[in-house]
This record gives structure tokens, sequence and C-alpha cells, in this order.
């Protein structure tokens, strides 16, 4: 449960599309609903902002189209851009 400081704050969701898809049968809506019923069931009532996250160029334009109805910003991220380096 979110203590007291945090319940009216404002909480960020960052979703990664790519590798926690939309299940079938769900739409964008539905799940926007979901997340913010679970968080509200943890008693975090403040104005809440979801991010998705993945390379909108492996991402059906209806999905596209649903998160953008929803108020869900899509962020793109190219596929295989990220370069990890080894730490010295």
């Amino acid at each position: 449960m979110a203590e007291a400081p945090y319940m009216t704050a404002k909480t960020s969701v960052w979703w990664d599309i790519e590798s926690c898809q939309i299940p079938r049968g769900f739409d964008a809506y539905g799940i926007a609903q979901n997340i913010g019923s679970a968080l509200e069931k943890m008693n975090y009532c403040g104005p809440i902002s979801i991010y998705a996250y993945g390379d909108v160029s492996r991402i059906p334009p209806t999905i596209q189209h649903a998160l953008y109805s929803t108020g869900i910003a899509l962020n793109h991220v190219p596929a295989g851009n990220i370069h990890l380096k080894p730490s010295t």
C-alpha cells in the first residue's frame, strides 16, 4: 500500500510493449484501465502517465492508434540500437 506522501503523487508507468505485448482479446483501453485500477487498489490515486516503448515498425498501426486514443504515449525505440560496453 502507498504511504501517505505517495498517495497523491504523479505516477509514471514505463511499458516495454515489445517484450510485454497486448494479450489477445485485450485492447489498449482495457490495459490502461487495468493499470489505473491496480494502482488505485494500492492507494496510488494521483495522476497517472503511461509510456509505451518499442520499435513502431513492429507494432501494427491499429495498436498504435489504440494506444494514442487512450492517452498512452508511444515512444519509438529502434530494434537493435542498444550497444552495451563492458565496464572497466
